[in-house]
């Protein structure tokens, strides 16, 4: 008995230091996998108007975040982003792409306005149909909710904002610095 207990013991911890949680299967699933823009032609940025190619021809990373207007915690998220991406050291090959879900980026940006000011700086892109989400729904919600970063290829390249901690800045700086 004390022998099936020992060998009991050591089968779980063997498997359970082995298993990955559901969390590390979806990031390891969508990494260098595409991020589908379909259908997101018109690029807003700074109240004039470009083709999402020209944007992908200007930069070759975009950190694609995705929000929706209506959302109470979509509003300071767009905030954070405004305020901490200035704290990463970032070159022209590097730009911010927010997808917002809904009818008017003036509604948006108005309950943005609510919380804080904040300068329109960043390309943003209106999905009024919400294709962005049909579109890409082999990732899982919870990565597209998280803030992707995609190369000229689409092909994801880490998920969630630079600045959470050292690592995912340093894991940041080794894609956008050093990739080709």
């Amino acid at each position: 008995m004390k022998v099936n207990k020992l060998i009991l013991f050591y089968s779980v911890f063997l498997f359970s230091c082995t298993q990955l949680s559901q969390t590390e299967k979806d990031l390891r699933a969508v990494v260098n996998t595409s991020l589908s823009l379909e259908n997101l032609d018109t690029v807003m940025h700074k109240g004039a108007e470009i083709s999402l190619i020209k944007l992908k021809k200007m930069h070759n990373y975009l950190s694609v975040i995705h929000l929706q207007n209506g959302c109470q915690s979509c509003y300071p998220k767009f905030l954070e982003w405004h305020i901490k991406i200035d704290s990463l050291i970032v070159n022209n090959d590097y730009a911010l792409l927010f997808i917002i879900e809904g009818e008017d980026y003036s509604n948006f940006l108005a309950e943005v306005h609510k919380i804080q000011h904040v300068e329109d700086k960043f390309y943003v892109v209106m999905d009024r149909d919400g294709k962005f989400l049909e579109q890409n729904k082999n990732i899982p919600l919870w990565i597209i909710n998280n803030s992707v970063l995609i190369n000229s290829d689409n092909k994801i390249k880490m998920v969630g904002e630079p600045w959470v901690n050292k690592n995912m800045t340093k894991l940041f700086y080794s894609i956008v610095r050093n990739e080709k």
